[in-house]
C-alpha cells in the first residue's frame, strides 16, 4: 500500500514538473514573440520621429530637431534590444536591476500593481453591470412576471395598469403568472 502511494506521488510530481516546463517554455516563446513585434514597432516609432526631426530641420527649429533625433537614437536602441534579446536575457536584466536598485523595483512593482488593480476594478465594474442586467433580462419573465413590479414598469413593456381588453401577447388571458390556470 505504501509503495503505491509512493508511485502516485512521484508520478504526480513528475507530471508537475513536466507542466512547469512547458508552461516556461510557453511564457518564454510569448515574451520572445511579442518583444519581438514591440521592438519591430519601436523601429517604425524611431522612423517617424527622425522624420519629424527632418521637418523640425527644414523649419530652423535645431533644437526640436536635435531633441528628435535624440529620442529616435534612444527608442531605436530599445527596439534593437526588444527585437534581438531572449527571454531568459529579459528576465537577468529584470534581475540584476532589481538587484542593483531594489527599493525602485519595489516601487515600479507597487505602481504596476496600482495601476492593474484599477483597470481591473472598473472593467469588473463593467462585466459585472452587463451580467447582472443580462442575467436580469434572462429571468425575467419568470422571476419578473408580475405587472405592478417597478422592473417590469422601468423596463417600459407595459403600462402601469393592467393590460386592457384584447389581451397579452405574452400571457394569453389566464396563463400570466398569478392567475388561475397554470
Amino acid at each position: 500500500m505504501q509503495e503505491v502511494a509512493s508511485q502516485a506521488k512521484e508520478k504526480v510530481q513528475e507530471q508537475t514538473q513536466n507542466m512547469r516546463a512547458q508552461a516556461q517554455e510557453k511564457a518564454r516563446t510569448q515574451l520572445e514573440t511579442r518583444s519581438t513585434q514591440v521592438g519591430e514597432q519601436a523601429g517604425s516609432i524611431a522612423e517617424a520621429l527622425r522624420s519629424t526631426g527632418r521637418q523640425l530641420d527644414g523649419e530652423a527649429n535645431s533644437a526640436g530637431a536635435k531633441a528628435a533625433h535624440a529620442a529616435a537614437d534612444q527608442v531605436e536602441r530599445l527596439g534593437g534590444y526588444l527585437r534581438d534579446g531572449s527571454a531568459d536575457r529579459f528576465l537577468d536584466d529584470v534581475e540584476s536591476f532589481a538587484r542593483r536598485k531594489p527599493w525602485a523595483a519595489a516601487g515600479i512593482g507597487a505602481a504596476a500593481g496600482f495601476l492593474a488593480s484599477r483597470f481591473l476594478k472598473a472593467s469588473s465594474e463593467n462585466r459585472y453591470d452587463t451580467s447582472q442586467r443580462s442575467r436580469a433580462d434572462s429571468n425575467w419573465p419568470v422571476t419578473r412576471g408580475l405587472y405592478d413590479e417597478p422592473l417590469y414598469q422601468e423596463a417600459g413593456a407595459y403600462p402601469l395598469s393592467e393590460p386592457v381588453a384584447g389581451g397579452d401577447p405574452l400571457f394569453p388571458a389566464g396563463s400570466r403568472p398569478g392567475e388561475e390556470g397554470l
